[in-house]
C-alpha cells in the first residue's frame, strides 16, 4: 500500500500515546514501562515512567499535559 501523508492543521489536535516496555531490568523505583506521547503538529513529546500498563497511567499523563497549558 502507498503511504499517504497525514495532514494535521492545528497544535494539540492529534496525539499518539504509546507504552514502551517491559524494561529489563526495571528501575530502582519499580517502573517497568515508559508512557510516551507526541503531538503530531508541533512534534512536542513527553515521557513518564510507569509501573503498570493501565488506564490510570494514561489518565495521569493526560492530566499532566492539560495542566502544562492551563493559563492561570
Amino acid at each position: 500500500m502507498n503511504i499517504k501523508p497525514m495532514v494535521v492543521e492545528e497544535p494539540f489536535k492529534q496525539w499518539v500515546l504509546d507504552f514502551i516496555g517491559v524494561m529489563n531490568p526495571n528501575s530502582s523505583t519499580g517502573h517497568n514501562f515508559i508512557l510516551t506521547t507526541i503531538d503530531y503538529f508541533t512534534i512536542w513529546a513527553k515521557a513518564m515512567p510507569c509501573k503498570n500498563v493501565d488506564q490510570e497511567a494514561m489518565i495521569e499523563m493526560i492530566k499532566k499535559i492539560i495542566t502544562c497549558f492551563i493559563i492561570p
